[in-house]
């Protein structure tokens, strides 16, 4: 019901306004852009344009949505994306330009602004409701990433220990690592007993009992 309402409403829009006929194609092209806080290349692969739909602010009302767009992206760019890419009609565009805040390079020291950030506000022709955030997040928490979050941490008190005392540790100041401790626990059974195995079958050509011979 709700989609062909709105196949109506974009058939009745179609006759109030004139879309464009230059074609754009959302591909995948590899970019080599320098970051001017550390003055290094940063090559990425990304679409051409990218458009990401924000959550709305506290008091915005359903029926208006938010997207920051290219900052060569006009209203009627915007308009004609979400008529052909969603079937979504809209029945206004407002645009708005945000500067971004004065930033210090870590490489040369020198004062420079990011690139503004430019977001465009629409009227929907039917309200949608922004989904609400989920209170149980277990079902996205996954082993792997709880170990390189609780990584990246050690990793950060540790550069920030660095930077403030302007020594680097020795490994015995430091706490050993779980994974050190099995090695050395490994290492001291293997001097103890002298066998080891991997549970896997040693290739014929590395074995004492075979009769290959030497080339």
């Amino acid at each position: 019901m709700a989609t062909a309402a709105a196949e109506a409403a974009a058939g009745g829009l179609l006759k109030t306004f004139r879309t464009g006929t230059k074609q754009v194609f959302l591909t995948k092209q590899r970019r080599c852009q320098l970051d001017w806080a550390n003055g290094l290349p940063i090559s990425q692969i990304r679409p051409s344009h990218m458009i990401t739909f924000l959550a709305p602010r506290a008091n915005q009302p359903p029926t208006f949505a938010t997207f920051k767009v290219p900052l060569t992206f006009n209203k009627f760019d915007l308009r004609d994306y979400l008529f052909h890419a969603y079937r979504t009609p809209v029945l206004g565009v407002r645009s708005q330009l945000r500067q971004q805040r004065v930033r210090r390079s870590k490489v040369h020291g020198r004062i420079y602004r990011p690139p503004p950030i430019k977001t465009m506000t629409v009227q929907l022709t039917q309200p949608f409701v922004w989904p609400r955030v989920p209170t149980d997040i277990k079902p996205w928490k996954k082993p792997s990433a709880a170990k390189m979050k609780a990584q990246e941490k050690r990793n950060h008190t540790y550069q920030s220990r660095i930077s403030k005392t302007g020594f680097m540790p020795l490994r015995d100041e430091m706490k050993e690592s779980q994974s050190r401790k099995d090695l050395k626990k490994e290492a001291k059974r293997l001097l103890k007993d002298g066998e080891w195995t991997n549970n896997r079958e040693l290739d014929p050509r590395f074995s004492k009992e075979t009769d290959v011979k030497r080339r």
